[in-house]
Formats: structure tokens, C-alpha cells, sequence
């Protein structure tokens, strides 16, 4: 277990990035946004004497059969195909694709564009500006929508430009800002949260406002060992991971997950005791409710030696880690077979929600052998080469896990 560092304070002003207003080329607006809300879980109902959970891989945890359905409940939404709309790349950025409110979809594709549609699959607006020019970004490394200020945040991932764009719900241009950033995450009504993923001797994490991005807070988070160098970008995943009360900093040059809350409070959440053969594994965060917490060691297969990729849930009423049960075959089947096995690639924006894209023609090769009934019959009336379907868990509170 590593010490836990003191939290300072340091204020700084920014410099903004040159950019000027532009009128966007969206789509006009075929829905209602100004009394738009995020879809958040319920108020938590922590337990008491909640502490840091120990982790060690080579404990016998015993085990659960815990399913999907047991947890959350299943929507399937077919996008919208149309000529200019043909997705194809959902699922790009590190983790944190997806928002959902109570009436729209946000989505990126390709590390180009945030597309925007109804909660029936139908498209609203894209909003599109990559370029060179004012206010327009290289490539999206992260994004961030706050419905309460109706504004988007969109990180450039270009750090020679080293810029957050923002924009309203429209897609109209609004400021942007000095940040140099991998990862966006909104951390309550007025501040970001930053992680940096190349900032060597400085902090990995900070807070800054939304308004014109001015430091309020540097995390002092030092990853004791070097970050492993994945040249081949095999091992992509996002280091901030939306939590009910905030957000998880997680990281594979870090054994200890963090949590930072609304209030600034920074808390260890997980320390990873195990002895990996490999600096290519680490356990990582997916989903909280008020009594359950869900992580998996985040690996890859592609690394040697190989680690395997187990998931895990914690009880917290019971303060007992248990096992969720391996179930053989193809990983992308695994979350349409009922099987609770929420990765980094399937988080979103919003806490309690988990989303899965689904290629139509994939669908249609399984030959019924995967989804529900419900799944099932919808796909029957999509040609295979229609825009993705959305498998979305919302998930919700559950009294007790099956063991």
C-alpha cells in the first residue's frame, strides 16, 4: 500500500486558445433540449464504515452467478441510417462514448464528430468541426456534455494546440481554452476534471473551471512506476470513469484507484495488492450502485506473459469481494448472453448506464444463437448494412447478488 499524498491547492489563469464564434452547419434542432437533464441513478444510500477495498488476484474469492438481468435492464435502440449518417467507428475514444438524458443520445464517431439523437434512435443534429481553423478542433480525444449550462466540451487531442472547445447544444460555437488534457469528465455543476496522459514530472489530474479553464485544484496523484509504452495502441482505455459521487482516477501506472467527489474530496477507492507478471494489467472501475461495486483487470491478450481477464463485484453491505463466474466464447457475445461483464470500452458519461454497440450484420451472422427475444425480432426488420444498434443497462438497485 502506497502512502496517500496531501492535497494542495494552486491558482492559476489560463490563456485562451485564438478562436472566434462560427455559425455551425448543424442540423436543425427536431426536438425540445431546454429542460434536458442527464439520466443519473437515485440518491446513494452508502454504507456505513465504508473503507478502501484490498485487492489481491491470487485470493480464492468465492464466487457468483450474478447476471446481467439481475442488475440492470436491457434497451436495444437501431440508430438512424440515412446517406450522410453511416457509423461505422463508434467506439474510438478511450471509454466515456455515450451520454444519455432524458431525451436525447450523445455520441462521438471516429474522433470527428458528436452525433445527437432521440432516445428512439432517430437523428437530431450532428455537430462537426474538425479542421485548422477558429474553433475548429484537429480530433476529439474526449468530450463532455453538460445539460445544466447546455454546453459541450470538447477536448482537442492535439497537444500542439492544447485546446478545449466549447460549444452549445446546437453546435454553435461559444470560447474555447488553454488545456492540455487527454480526458475531459464533468465533475459537478462549475468544475472538469482533467487527466493528462503525457505531463512528465507534473500532476496527472486536475480540476479546473468550466468557464474559462483556471486551475482550482492540481491532484498531486504520482504513478510510482512508469507508464507502460503501448506503441501498437492495443491497450486503449479511459483513465476517468464516472462514479455517482464524482469520478474514479484509474491507471495502469497507479496500483491504487482513486475517487474524486463533487465536493473535491479525493478518497482511495481500490488498492491492487497483486504481483502481475506483466506492467500491461491492472484492475480498473466500471459501474457503482448504493451497494455494489463493479471492476475487471484491465489487460491485453496481445502482451506477453498473458494475464487473464477476470471480473469481479464488491458487496459493500457485506464488505466481501466475490468472483463473477468465467463463461466461455467470444467476448462480444458476452454482454448479449446476460453475462455482466462490463469492460472499459462499454462505460459512458453517465454512472449507472453501460452502452454496447452492435454491428446489424454481426447480429444477423449469429443466427438467433445471441440477445433476447426482443433483440431478436428487431433485427429482422434492419437491412445489415443500417447504422449500429444500441445495447444500453441502465442499471438500478438491487437488494442481494445471487451466490
Amino acid at each position: 500500500m502506497k502512502t496517500l499524498p496531501l492535497l494542495f491547492f494552486t491558482f492559476f489563469l489560463a490563456t485562451g486558445c485564438s478562436g472566434t464564434k462560427k455559425d455551425s452547419a448543424a442540423q436543425p434542432d427536431n426536438g425540445e433540449e431546454t429542460a434536458e437533464t442527464a439520466i443519473q441513478p437515485a440518491a446513494p444510500v452508502w454504507y456505513e464504515g465504508e473503507k478502501p477495498i484490498f485487492f489481491n488476484v491470487e485470493e480464492n474469492y468465492p464466487e457468483t452467478n450474478i447476471r446481467l438481468s439481475d442488475l440492470s435492464d436491457a434497451l436495444y435502440i437501431p440508430l438512424e441510417t440515412n446517406d450522410s449518417t453511416l457509423l461505422r467507428q463508434i467506439g474510438t475514444c478511450e471509454g466515456n462514448e455515450y451520454l444519455l438524458t432524458n431525451d436525447f443520445i450523445y455520441a462521438q464517431e471516429d474522433q470527428a464528430a458528436i452525433y445527437i439523437f432521440k432516445r428512439d434512435g432517430s437523428l437530431v443534429r450532428k455537430i462537426d468541426h474538425k479542421g485548422g481553423g477558429p474553433g475548429e478542433y484537429s480530433y476529439i480525444s474526449s468530450y463532455a456534455v453538460d445539460t445544466l449550462r447546455k454546453e459541450i466540451f470538447v477536448q482537442d487531442a492535439n497537444l500542439k494546440k492544447g485546446c478545449t472547445y466549447v460549444y452549445d447544444l446546437e453546435g454553435n460555437f461559444k470560447r474555447t481554452f488553454l488545456n492540455k488534457a487527454k480526458e475531459i469528465t464533468i465533475l459537478n455543476d462549475s468544475l472538469l476534471l482533467n487527466y493528462f496522459r503525457y505531463n512528465p514530472g507534473g500532476p496527472r489530474y486536475s480540476v479546473v473551471r468550466k468557464e474559462d479553464g483556471s486551475t482550482v485544484k492540481k491532484l498531486p496523484i504520482r504513478f510510482p512506476t512508469q507508464l507502460p509504452h503501448d506503441s501498437h495502441g492495443r491497450l486503449a482505455y479511459g483513465s476517468l470513469v464516472k462514479s455517482p459521487k464524482g469520478a474514479f482516477m484509474a491507471n495502469l501506472g497507479n496500483d491504487t484507484i482513486f475517487e474524486i467527489r463533487q465536493d473535491l474530496q479525493v478518497i482511495p477507492r481500490i488498492i491492487d495488492q497483486s504481483k502481475y507478471p506483466t506492467t500491461f494489467a491492472q484492475v480498473h472501475p466500471t459501474i457503482e450502485t448504493e451497494r455494489y461495486l463493479m471492476f475487471y483487470i484491465l489487460r491485453c491478450h496481445s502482451y506477453k506473459p498473458y494475464v487473464d481477464e477476470h471480473y469481479y463485484i464488491y458487496d459493500k453491505k457485506e464488505n466481501q469481494i466475490y468472483k463473477m463466474t468465467d463463461y466461455p466464447g467470444n467476448s462480444y457475445w458476452t454482454l448479449m448472453d446476460d453475462y455482466p461483464h462490463i469492460t472499459n470500452w462499454s462505460t459512458t458519461q453517465n454512472s449507472n448506464v453501460a452502452v454496447r454497440t452492435r454491428q446489424v450484420y454481426a447480429l444477423q451472422e449469429a443466427e438467433g444463437k445471441h440477445g433476447d427475444a426482443e433483440l431478436k425480432k428487431l433485427i429482422e426488420t434492419l437491412d445489415d448494412d443500417a447504422n449500429p444498434v444500441l445495447q444500453i443497462m441502465l442499471f438500478h438497485t438491487v437488494d442481494q447478488i445471487k451466490k
